[in-house]
């Protein structure tokens, strides 16, 4: 019940109100990387970026597979409209690690190859570097490895 309830908010783009009860159910046991893979959206949406990359590397380092493989329409993943607003928002220009942290794991819902550029422009991100190049270094291998069989 809960998680459909988070569900719920996710669609409705309502993250804030999402975040607590997808943190309810990992609390419960409930480890799934269907709803860590939203919490780390939803992480990024509402400002916990830190939170956001702990779990994308933990989810990266096990089965990247799953981030790759989302369908924006099926699992009705935010990340092109969050990456569009991201990019567009004139007051915000993307030229910070951090911004390009935050594309970074956007990107990998949707696109590996951009993902990879974005990440390897954060590794500026010291308390992050360690993290970052063993992400970077896996999801290359994965890209070589399978060139041409991602969503675009």
């Amino acid at each position: 019940m809960s998680e459909m309830l988070a569900n719920r908010y996710f669609i409705s783009r309502k993250f804030d109100k999402a975040v607590p009860i997808f943190e309810k159910e990992l609390e419960k046991g409930r480890e799934t990387d269907k709803i860590k893979k939203k919490l780390i959206v939803c992480y990024i949406a509402v400002g916990l970026i830190d939170e956001a990359f702990d779990l994308f590397f933990e989810i990266v380092g096990r089965d990247p597979l799953s981030i790759i493989n989302t369908d924006p329409y099926w699992d009705d993943c935010p990340c092109p409209e969050m990456i569009n607003d991201w990019e567009q928002d004139e007051g915000k220009p993307v030229s910070s690690p951090r911004d390009f942290l935050i594309l970074g794991m956007l990107y990998l819902y949707c696109d590996l190859e951009k993902s990879i550029f974005y990440l390897e422009k954060a590794l500026e991100l010291k308390d992050h570097f360690l993290k970052l190049n063993s992400v970077i270094r896996k999801l290359k291998q994965i890209n070589r490895s399978s060139k041409g069989n991602f969503k675009e």
